[in-house]
C-alpha cells in the first residue's frame, strides 16, 4: 500500500532544501524554458497555501477536539493540513523563483517577496516537524499561528503591489478620498491622463514591474519609455505607440492592456489621443483648450458631471431614450446611475429644426445639448428655450445672429453657454447676463471684444467671459466645408461637385485622388467642377487669418459594366433583404443608415452570388461597397474571394482579399473594398464573401440577468452590409 504522507512529507523535504540552494546560488542562476512554463504558473498555484493554511488555522483554533471520540483523528486531520500547505508553500516558492528570473521586474522589490515566500515555505515544515511539541502548549501554538500568518501575509502583500501596483488593496477606498478638481483647476496630464496610466497601465509598468521595461509612475519615465522607444509621436498621434497596442485586437499579443485586465474605454482612448495630439504637455490645463476643443468637450463631463449635483427630477423612461437616439443624434445620461441626460447632434447636413422640438420630451432630465458646427438658426432658439433645466449649452459655429437670444431667459439653471464663430454682439449678450447661474461665456471669434467682454464683467462680476487670445500671432481653426450631396454619387456622365462654406472670404481647395488638400497646389473649388470618374474627394477651407480647416471627403463610383442578373446561392438575413441580389446591381447607393432599404445583410450565412453577363466583359476592376458601423456590430468583411470565366462550370480564382479589421470605436463610415484584377474575358463573376463571424470580445455585450432565454449563437455575431458590386 503506498504510503501518500511519506511522499509527500519527502518531496516537501527535497523542495525546501532545493530552495534554499537555489536562494543561496540565486545571482547565478539561470533558468531554462521548460522552467519558465513552470515558473509562470506561479499566480495560478500560489492560491493553494494560502486556503491551505486559512483551513488548518480554522481546524486547529475553531473546530472542538471534543467531537470527535478519538483525539488521534482530529490531531492527523490537522498535520495533513499542514502537511499540504508546508508542500504547495514549498512548490510556489520554487515557482517564484523561476518566474522571478524573467526581465522586468524591480530586483529590489523582489527582495521582500521573495525571502517572504522561501520564509513561509519553511516555516510551514518546520511547523510540521515540530507539531507535537508546538502542540502542547496554546501559547506556543498561539505563537506559531501569529509567526506563520504575518509571514504569510508580508509575502501576499508584497506580491499583489508588485503584480497590480502598491496601492492596490486600498485603492477603492481611498479612491474615494481624492479630491475632487474643479474644471477651472483642472490639468489635462494631472486630471484626466495620468488617472487613465494608474488604473489601466501602472500595474505593469510600475519600479517593481517594469514589463517591457517601461515605467509610467513619473513624467520623466514616461518620456523615456522602454525597450520598444518613446511611447508617442506629437507630430501624429496615430503613430504614438501606445496607440497603436491599445487599437491591436484584444487577442494579440501586444494589445495592452492585456486581455485579462480592465481595458480602455472610448473616452479614455480619446483623451490620450487628444492629449497626445496637443503635444503631450504636462502643464496644460482644461481651460486653456479652445471652446470647441474635444477635451475641453470631455472635460467637462468628467469635472461637470451629473456626480457633482443632486437632481430632484426623475429619469426619463429608457424607451424614449432610445427613441430619440438616431444615427445624427446621441442622448446618453451624463453619469452612471444619474437622471441627467445630455444631447450631441451629429452630420450638419442632416439637421432639421424638428429634432429639436423632439427634445421636449426630455425637458426635466436634459442638461447638457451639444449643438457645436450645426446651422442652428435664431428660430430654433425658441425650441431650446424650453429645455428648462439645461446647465451647459454649445452653439458654437452655428448661425444664429444672436437676435433671438432672448428666448433663453427661461433657462434659470444655465451655468455655460459657448457661442463661439456666431455673429452675436455685445447687446445680445445682455439679455442672457443676468441669469443668475451662467458663470461662463465662450465669444471667441465673435463681433465682442475684450473692451465689450470687460464692459460686461463689471456689470456682472459672477460671469467669466473668454473671448479668445488678446494677439494676432495666434489663429482660430476654420470648420469645414459642407458638402451638399446627401448621398454617394454613382458617375456614369460627368456629375457636377457641389460645395458651399458659412463664413465669407473662405476659399475651399480639394483633391480627387484621395491626397490631403492644400491651399497653394490643390485645385480651387467653384461652381463649374466636375467629377467624370470614380475617387475619393477630399476638401479643405481656407482663410487669411486662420489656420485652415479639417478634410471633409466624399466619395464618388463608377461602374461600366451592370449584370443582367445577379443570383444569390445563400439567403441575407431576413431583417435586411433589401430587393434581393438586384440591390447589388441597381446602381443605388446605400446611405449611413444601413436601415434605409438599400442594403442586404449577412450574419450566419456569407454572400454567394454570381454575376451573370449577357456578353463576355473585360472587368479589370472590382468594387465591393460596404459599411461599419462598430457600435451596431457592422464590421468589414473577413475573406473576399472573386472567381471569373467564360462558362459558370468553369470558373477560375481572380482575386482574393482578406480586408483589414482595423475599425476605430463608434466608427460609422461607407467603405468600398477594390479588388483590381488581372485583365481577362468573363461572362460569370462568382463572389464569396464572409462576414467577420464572432465579435471580438470588446464588442460582446454582458448577458441580461433578467433574461432567462438562452444566449444563441448569432447573438454574438457580427454583420456584413453590402450594397454594390461596381464592375470596371
Amino acid at each position: 500500500m503506498i504510503n501518500w504522507k511519506n511522499i509527500l512529507y519527502s518531496t516537501t523535504l527535497a523542495a525546501n532544501c532545493l530552495l534554499c540552494f537555489l536562494l543561496l546560488f540565486y545571482d547565478r542562476l539561470e533558468v531554462p524554458p521548460v522552467l519558465q512554463v513552470a515558473g509562470r504558473a506561479h499566480p495560478l498555484f500560489l492560491h493553494f497555501p494560502i486556503v491551505l493554511f486559512i483551513l488548518f488555522i480554522g481546524w486547529i483554533w475553531f473546530v472542538p477536539k471534543k467531537t470527535f471520540h478519538s483525539p488521534e483523528i482530529f490531531e492527523s486531520i490537522g498535520k495533513w493540513l499542514l502537511l499540504a500547505t508546508a508542500f504547495t508553500s514549498a512548490i510556489t516558492a520554487l515557482m517564484g523563483i523561476f518566474l522571478s528570473k524573467e526581465p522586468g521586474y524591480n530586483p529590489d522589490s523582489l527582495f521582500w517577496h521573495k525571502w517572504s515566500g522561501a520564509l513561509t515555505s519553511v516555516i510551514s515544515f518546520l511547523w510540521y516537524l515540530l507539531y507535537d511539541v508546538l502542540n502542547r502548549t496554546s501559547f506556543s501554538l498561539a505563537v506559531s499561528s501569529l509567526c506563520g500568518a504575518t509571514v504569510l501575509v508580508i509575502a501576499g502583500h508584497q506580491g499583489a503591489s508588485i503584480t497590480h501596483g502598491d496601492h492596490f488593496l486600498l485603492a477603492p477606498v481611498e479612491k474615494d478620498k481624492i479630491k475632487k478638481v474643479s474644471f477651472d483647476d483642472a490639468l489635462v496630464y494631472e486630471d484626466m491622463v495620468k488617472p487613465i496610466l494608474n488604473n489601466k497601465c501602472i500595474s505593469c509598468h510600475n519600479s517593481k514591474k517594469a514589463k517591457g521595461e517601461l515605467i509610467m509612475e513619473t513624467q520623466q519615465m514616461l518620456m523615456k519609455g522602454g525597450k520598444d522607444g518613446a511611447l508617442w509621436d506629437t507630430t501624429d498621434a496615430n503613430l504614438s505607440l501606445i496607440l497603436q497596442r491599445i487599437h491591436l485586437p484584444e487577442d494579440e499579443k501586444k494589445h495592452m492592456p492585456p486581455g485579462d485586465k480592465p481595458q480602455l474605454t472610448e473616452q479614455e482612448i480619446a483623451i490620450l489621443y487628444n492629449w497626445i495630439k496637443h503635444g503631450s504637455n504636462f502643464k496644460l490645463k482644461v481651460t486653456d483648450l479652445e471652446p470647441t476643443d474635444t477635451l475641453r468637450s470631455i472635460a467637462h463631463n468628467i469635472f461637470k458631471s451629473g456626480q457633482d449635483e443632486d437632481y430632484d427630477f426623475s429619469a426619463a423612461s429608457e424607451n424614449i431614450i432610445k427613441k430619440l437616439n438616431t444615427n445624427f443624434r446621441a442622448v446618453y445620461p451624463v453619469a452612471k446611475n444619474s437622471p441627467a441626460l445630455a444631447a450631441d447632434f451629429y452630420g450638419a447636413a442632416f439637421f432639421k429644426p424638428e429634432q429639436l422640438k423632439d427634445l421636449v420630451e426630455i425637458k426635466s432630465q436634459l442638461v447638457s445639448l451639444n449643438l457645436d458646427k450645426m446651422p442652428v438658426t435664431d428660430n430654433d432658439l425658441q425650441n431650446i428655450g424650453q429645455l428648462t433645466n439645461l446647465r451647459d449649452l454649445n452653439l458654437s459655429f452655428s448661425k444664429i445672429t444672436g437676435s433671438g437670444l432672448a428666448t433663453l431667459s427661461n433657462l434659470s439653471h444655465l451655468k455655460t453657454i459657448s457661442l463661439t464663430n456666431t455673429k452675436v454682439k455685445k447687446d445680445d449678450i445682455l439679455q442672457i447676463a443676468p441669469l443668475k447661474e451662467l458663470r461662463h461665456v465662450y465669444l471667441w471669434n465673435t463681433n465682442i471684444h475684450i473692451a465689450d467682454a470687460q464692459s460686461i464683467k463689471k456689470r456682472y462680476p459672477a460671469l467669466e467671459i473668454e473671448t479668445g487670445p488678446g494677439t494676432d500671432t495666434m489663429y482660430l481653426k476654420i470648420n469645414p466645408p459642407i458638402i451638399l450631396s446627401n448621398e454617394p454619387v454613382i458617375v456614369d456622365t460627368p456629375v457636377q461637385l457641389r460645395m458651399k462654406h458659412f463664413v465669407p472670404g473662405v476659399s475651399i481647395h480639394y483633391t480627387l485622388d484621395g491626397s490631403e488638400p492644400d491651399s497653394i497646389h490643390s485645385p480651387l473649388y467653384d461652381n463649374h467642377t466636375f467629377v467624370d470618374n470614380q475617387g475619393l474627394m477630399k476638401a479643405r477651407a481656407f482663410k487669411s487669418g486662420w489656420h485652415g480647416s479639417d478634410v471633409v471627403q466624399y466619395r464618388f463610383y463608377h461602374a461600366t459594366y451592370r449584370a443582367d442578373t445577379v443570383i444569390l446561392f445563400k439567403p441575407a438575413d431576413s431583417s435586411f433583404r433589401g430587393n434581393g441580389g438586384r440591390t447589388l446591381n441597381d446602381f443605388v447607393k446605400g446611405s449611413q443608415n444601413f436601415g434605409d432599404g438599400k442594403w442586404i445583410a449577412f450574419r450566419k450565412n456569407g454572400l454567394e452570388c454570381m454575376m451573370v453577363f449577357s456578353k463576355a466583359i473585360n472587368p479589370k476592376n472590382i468594387t465591393v461597397s460596404s459599411i461599419v458601423n462598430v457600435a451596431a456590430w457592422l464590421f468589414p468583411p473577413k475573406d473576399i474571394r472573386i472567381f471569373g470565366g467564360m462558362s459558370k462550370e468553369d470558373l477560375k480564382l481572380l482575386y482574393h482579399l482578406a480586408p483589414a479589421q482595423d475599425t476605430m470605436p463608434m466608427s460609422n463610415y461607407l467603405i468600398p473594398y477594390e479588388c483590381k484584377i488581372s485583365p481577362s474575358t468573363v461572362k460569370y463573376l462568382k463572389l464569396v464573401i464572409e462576414p467577420i463571424g464572432k465579435l471580438p470580445k470588446q464588442f460582446i455585450p454582458p448577458k441580461n440577468p433578467k433574461d432567462k432565454k438562452p444566449r444563441r449563437k448569432e447573438d454574438d455575431m457580427g454583420w456584413l452590409f453590402l450594397d454594390e458590386i461596381f464592375v470596371n
